[in-house]
């Protein structure tokens, strides 16, 4: 099969189009022609692992962290898919023509949903859902900050946030045009953090009481932003790291304010978790998408497999809204 490895290249690494062994199926894997995939910010840090955690004995390191396609082989355990099943899934080795996935990890497509949109949907979504109704315990009527709401991850939270019936959703971004297209998204308050006061324009919309739960996708230079805009007893849950890894606050007030603040990441979670997260997705977003209340946004861009490298260095411009897909075939 083709896929894209990454390769070393001095200090740095390139993507090149390979031909490489296809992988083989284990007892409860699904083997899955992949139709397209998409980016992700943590593509650019060219780690071949995600997820899944691991390589599970790939013969390269084929790059990829989500995927969409035919299931086109079954393991001798597989239960609730049969050939031919359209599936969509967060797994390392995306950019790949073939991948073999855990069938307790692997989402059906939405029928509505055409291959792009469906490659565009796991990653994103899987974690804003998370980091909103499992880890922030959303519930109807509170005040929802996102912090870096124009990220792919962000669009997905502002639409999960209104589903779940969210009383305001603030979101912030960097330029006017990313803000439009959040208010499109119904988005009720945008902020945009290079010029606006985040923390004030919060509390302004909020009748001076605070966000209740925060999403921060952006880590270092939004937690002190994020202590001054959070209620009493809000919850603060630190999902990105795009702006670094490390920043500082003002304890005095995280504690006045009685803030929970959680980390959360699918690195260190056991294969039991991550199924747990995928069922609970399933039951609790599909329906949404088939409903046609929620959908992936889409950049106006859109590549080959072989353009990887180009994609990725699109990405890191920054100057994309929505997700950036590859089609494979």
């Amino acid at each position: 099969m083709r896929a894209i490895v990454i390769e070393p290249a001095g200090t740095q690494t390139r993507l090149i189009l390979r031909d490489v062994p296809d992988p083989v199926p284990g007892p409860a894997d699904l083997l899955v022609k992949v139709r397209a995939s998409a980016l992700n910010r943590a593509d650019l840090r060219r780690a071949a692992t995600h997820f899944t955690q691991g390589k599970r004995g790939a013969s390269a390191e084929i790059a990829g962290l989500e995927m969409a396609g035919q299931v086109v082989g079954l393991g001798a355990a597989v239960s609730g898919f049969r050939l031919g099943d359209r599936v969509m899934a967060m797994t390392g080795a995306g950019y790949a023509e073939l991948v073999v996935i855990d069938h307790r990890l692997v989402i059906p497509v939405p029928a509505r949903f055409d291959w792009a949109q469906a490659a565009a949907t796991p990653t994103v979504f899987v974690t804003a859902h998370d980091a909103l109704v499992s880890q922030g315990a959303l519930a109807s009527g509170q005040r929802v900050l996102i912090q870096g709401a124009s990220t792919g991850t962000g669009i997905a939270a502002v639409q999960l946030a209104r589903a779940w019936k969210a009383g305001r959703v603030f979101g912030t971004a960097g330029t006017e045009d990313k803000l439009a297209r959040l208010r499109e998204l119904r988005c009720d308050t945008t902020i945009n953090y290079r010029t606006g006061d985040v923390a004030k324009a919060v509390m302004a919309g909020s009748e001076g009481r605070g966000a209740d739960l925060i999403i921060d996708l952006v880590g270092r230079g939004a937690l002190a932003v994020n202590i001054a805009a959070a209620a009493i007893k809000a919850t603060i849950i630190c999902v990105g790291r795009v702006g670094g890894t490390t920043d500082e606050i003002n304890l005095d007030e995280f504690s006045r304010k009685r803030i929970l603040m959680r980390g959360t990441t699918f690195r260190t979670r056991s294969f039991e978790e991550r199924a747990a997260t995928v069922r609970r997705f399933r039951d609790e977003v599909i329906p949404l998408f088939e409903a046609g209340e929620i959908a992936p946004v889409l950049d106006a861009r859109e590549f080959d497999l072989a353009q990887a490298e180009e994609a990725q260095a699109y990405m890191a411009e920054n100057r994309h809204f929505g997700k950036i897909v590859l089609r494979v075939a």
